[in-house]
């Protein structure tokens, strides 16, 4: 069961029978019509895996009630026994039902020593996946590169580089 403000502040409860995730607490601080001011989300599954989502701004999308499009976005995934990642962008769209998101626009990401820059990173919890992709950048302390395509594991923390075309990723040490 899960329960979340709608943006008219009316609590909602869900049922979710093959989910094990759970609402911890989300706080909205104002809200007018359509607009709410100063998101913070937190959810937990039920194996202790935790989402922060936070942001200035949300509008609750023309197409769907349960689609959120956020503004000054910040997200904190804290995965068991893997290191934190962090996600900053200037916009997300964020579906209230299986809370996955997507960061556009200037978008950075951080894990251990590692950086990333791109123009959009999915968070898929529905498929146990992220997607970072369009004009990514990757850092650490002895490699910088860049490739079309990054596919992490949720579950495992596998992470998988691509190009969508048939040319090498590019690695500088």
């Amino acid at each position: 069961k899960i329960t979340f403000f709608s943006a008219s502040q009316e609590i909602i409860d869900l049922d979710l029978e093959d989910k094990e995730i759970k609402v911890e607490k989300i706080v909205v601080k104002e809200s007018s019509g359509n607009t709410v001011e100063n998101i913070n989300y937190k959810s937990i599954d039920a194996k202790g895996n935790e989402y922060n989502l936070t942001a200035s701004r949300g509008e609750i999308s023309k197409d769907s009630e349960n689609i959120i499009i956020l503004k000054n976005v910040s997200g904190e995934l804290k995965l068991k026994n893997k290191p934190n990642v962090y996600i900053k962008s200037d916009f997300a769209k964020y579906n209230s039902l299986n809370f996955d998101t997507y960061f556009y626009q200037n978008v950075s990401g951080f894990f251990e020593d590692k950086k990333i820059y791109s123009d959009n990173f999915d968070l898929l919890f529905k498929d146990n996946k992220a997607m970072i992709y369009n004009n990514i950048k990757f850092l650490d302390i002895n490699i910088e590169g860049s490739a079309d395509k990054i596919k992490l594991d949720l579950l495992t923390g596998d992470i998988i580089v691509t190009m969508l075309e048939k040319q090498k990723i590019q690695i500088i040490k």
